[in-house]
């Protein structure tokens, strides 16, 4: 799988969500107080969009039902349940000055 070049390092301010659709997948580039991550944008819960969330922390919050996703992890704080959780989180890389994800 090729590595995608999502946005140069340090260009994101803090609780910025950028989305990208990569190989018919939508992802979401987010800067979380632990820096950027790489999660699927669909809220795995009931299919909200994460990308039109907010982050707070570590954490982005889906718009539809305000359940939290941690941005390392995928995990939700309330557990998992059937049908919801976690979200996808992808691994990034930094490489000659800009983030890359492979999907």
């Amino acid at each position: 799988m090729p590595k995608h070049r999502l946005a140069p390092v340090g260009e994101l301010k803090d609780g910025e969500i950028r989305p990208f659709t990569l190989d018919g997948r939508y992802i979401l580039l987010v800067q979380g107080e632990s820096g950027p991550a790489v999660i699927d944008g669909i809220c795995p819960h009931a299919g909200g969009d994460l990308g039109k969330g907010s982050v707070s922390g570590q954490r982005i919050r889906c718009p539809t039902h305000k359940y939290m996703f941690d941005l390392e992890t995928g995990s939700c704080p309330l557990g998992r349940r059937e049908g919801w959780g976690p979200v996808a989180v992808h691994k990034l890389e930094e490489i000659d000055g800009y983030i890359y994800v492979d999907i």
